[in-house]
């Protein structure tokens, strides 16, 4: 935990210095020049320093190479333009240096180097989703880039990185978020669909984390984690509005196929049950965690839909929250290593 704690705070101290840094320095050359200086002197000190000054090199270095190669992108990107070709002749060697410090000195360059390989993985998407695509390919787009994110995942063990892989995944079926003035939302325009999808993403996820040693196996079984959540918005969404499949994509002159609200609901149930058998047996605590939720979800949603929201309604309701509660910690207990 206290491992956890200190890498949140060096990420934090680290955005809030890249922060007002680019609000101090407008110039981007003498940004650049900032970074460069930075970056070389936490090398310097990763490399002849020793085990005690490792924290402070590797976020000095981080920062250096962050403001470095994001104002030299911005001053390549006013002056040439295609951010396409520049994210690809900017990324790929990025991705090469990176993985070449981190083979050249695992024990001292393993972080410096594995953020340089984020960055340029990171600049090449960017000039992906700066360059306008055809609405056709949209789709295509997007798995590229999910794609991209699980290998970089698998590839620098990192699995916050493999995790974020699900937003270009679901994006690439018209889910979308949205925020107004303290208001947050989830769009999801094809429930179906995105069922379909992010049930191939969870069985191919699970089926790599039983054959593949835990080092893979970790990064598909979040990957799946998140699937079956993303599986469940979409049943949700479907049970209060139904779904025409394919309207959003397609824009089809008759409805091709029209799913109403009550097939959702009494799938959805059904789901959650399969779900939450298949945790329990095999002993697969987030599954059934996320099936509980969700049923929870489920349970309150066609409830308050279809009962007036009484005090009567309110007391049940409450009643039956905290009966779920105590039999899932009771469970949760049991089967705690």
């Amino acid at each position: 935990m206290i491992n956890y704690a200190v890498n949140l705070a060096l990420f934090a101290g680290v955005l809030m210095v890249l922060g007002g840094a680019a609000a101090w320095l407008e110039d981007r050359r003498a940004l650049a020049a900032l970074g460069f200086g930075i970056a070389v002197l936490g090398a310097a000190a990763l490399v002849g320093g020793g085990p005690q000054i490792r924290l402070v090199a590797n976020a000095a270095a981080i920062i250096g190479v962050t403001l470095a190669l994001g104002a030299s992108a911005q001053l390549l990107l006013d002056a040439f333009g295609r951010p396409l070709v520049l994210g690809m002749l900017i990324g790929a060697p990025c991705v090469i240096v990176g993985s070449a410090l981190r083979r050249a000195a695992p024990d001292k360059l393993l972080v410096l180097g594995g953020w340089i390989f984020l960055l340029g993985v990171a600049i090449h998407i960017a000039g992906i989703l700066m360059t306008p695509a055809e609405p056709d390919f949209g789709w295509l787009v997007f798995s590229y880039i999910a794609t991209l994110l699980i290998g970089c995942g698998f590839l620098l063990d990192v699995r916050f990185v493999t995790a974020l892989s699900i937003v270009p995944l679901a994006t690439a079926l018209s889910s979308r978020a949205l925020y107004q003035h303290a208001t947050y939302g989830v769009a999801i325009y094809e429930p179906t669909l995105t069922i379909l999808q992010m049930t191939v993403v969870a069985a191919l996820a699970f089926l790599v984390s039983a054959h593949y040693p835990e080092r893979v196996a970790r990064h598909a079984r979040i990957l799946g984690h998140l699937a079956i959540i993303w599986i469940n918005m979409a049943f949700w969404i479907g049970s209060l509005w139904g779904d025409d499949v394919g309207s959003h994509l397609w824009h089809p002159h008759k409805p091709f196929l029209v799913i109403g609200d009550g097939v959702f609901s009494v799938v959805w149930a059904a789901v959650i049950l399969a779900l939450g058998a298949w945790g329990a047996m095999t002993s697969r605590r987030a599954v059934l965690n996320i099936a509980v939720t969700f049923g929870a979800i489920h349970f309150y949603t066609q409830y308050f839909e279809h009962l007036q929201a009484t005090p009567a309604a309110f007391v049940f309701a409450g009643v039956i929250a905290i009966l779920g509660g105590w039999a899932l910690w009771t469970y949760n207990r049991r089967i705690a290593p």
